[in-house]
């Protein structure tokens, strides 16, 4: 199995490992600007190539895209043309009109071969088992839905200079909107696609970046949530992602650093038994990248295709355009 790797920074170092992980006899082709060899090309005997061109005609398996998301559109459509099997990172893009065109760029070359986005959220077990009371029922018609995510930027990536980060620049696809799309992506994945739409967002906090540091989206659907909030930031000294939907049977919240899942009905309040692994989101990456690898040897389909996750990208832009004033 021969995988070519398009971007060797944190991130695609974790999917290489975890490659490794599922396939010990992988052989890596790295994509890189002047086909510069480094301490990691050289450990994993990879080849390493300086044009999307190049590395294609070597007639690798399946590609990782892996590089800041404003650069994901460079490399999309060249691997959609060759019908070639990839993973990418999440956001897949970050404007509309590349939405547009790889839509249409699928449909016109009818590419089916298999694709995963890296909301790797969706496979953590306590959130699945989340998913499963609400769509059970078991609270009822909900009412309302708020989720919280949010982290220092500065403690992010503690070895990197955040000021210097993707995080920091918008021509790299950076602001939290984008790098906190999880929270948008796991309500379409809780609830479906919603109508109504608005957002503030901005850079309020004293973070040296060029990039919006907080949003707050609130959203409706007829037949679903009528209110649903959306809270995300850059600026929170305690790292925080809590999930709370309330139904009129029962309300049910999620708490990631405190690893629970509460479930409260009328007087009673249960704690949500999720496994060994309920939280574990480092098992997350392994398991997205065990499913898309079994994809790419079988020819089927993954959990979260490309144009799944061109939808979540679609409300991320929505919100941000109906900004309220």
């Amino acid at each position: 199995m021969q995988a070519l790797i398009i971007g060797t920074g944190s991130i695609g170092q974790r999917h290489i490992r975890n490659i490794r992980t599922w396939a010990q006899d992988a052989r890596f082709i790295f994509l890189r600007k002047d086909a510069r060899q480094d301490v990691l090309s050289a450990s994993l005997d990879a080849r390493v190539v300086g044009s999307l061109q190049e590395a294609l005609a070597l007639q690798p398996d399946f590609a990782v895209v892996a590089t800041p998301s404003a650069l994901h559109a460079d490399v999309l459509a060249p691997l959609i043309t060759a019908h070639l099997p990839f993973y990418i990172e999440k956001p897949v893009v970050t404007r509309q009109e590349d939405i547009e065109t790889l839509r249409s760029l699928m449909q016109r070359v009818d590419f089916k071969s298999p694709t995963l986005v890296g909301c790797n959220l969706r496979f953590l077990p306590s959130l699945q088992k989340a998913r499963e009371i609400v769509q059970g029922g078991v609270l009822g018609t909900v009412v309302r839905a708020g989720l919280t995510a949010g982290q220092w930027l500065a403690d992010w990536r503690p070895q990197q200079d955040y000021r210097k980060s993707y995080s920091s620049q918008p021509n790299l696809g950076g602001g939290v909107l984008f790098d906190l799309i999880h929270e948008l992506d796991i309500v379409r994945w809780f609830f479906g696609e919603f109508e109504r739409v608005g957002s503030i967002s901005g850079k309020f906090s004293c973070l040296e970046i060029e990039t919006e540091d907080t949003v707050v989206i609130v959203m409706g659907k007829k037949e679903g949530p009528p209110a649903v909030s959306i809270q995300l930031d850059y600026v929170s000294r305690k790292p925080v992602r809590r999930y709370e939907i309330v139904g009129d049977l029962g309300s049910l919240v999620f708490d990631l650093p405190a690893q629970t899942l509460t479930l409260a009905k009328n007087d009673r309040t249960e704690v949500i038994d999720c496994g060994e692994e309920g939280f574990d989101t480092a098992k997350t990456y392994q398991k997205a990248m065990a499913e898309f690898l079994k994809a790419v040897e079988t020819g089927t389909a993954t959990s979260q295709d490309i144009l799944d996750g061109l939808n979540s990208v679609e409300l991320a832009i929505l919100a941000d355009e109906k900004t309220i004033s």
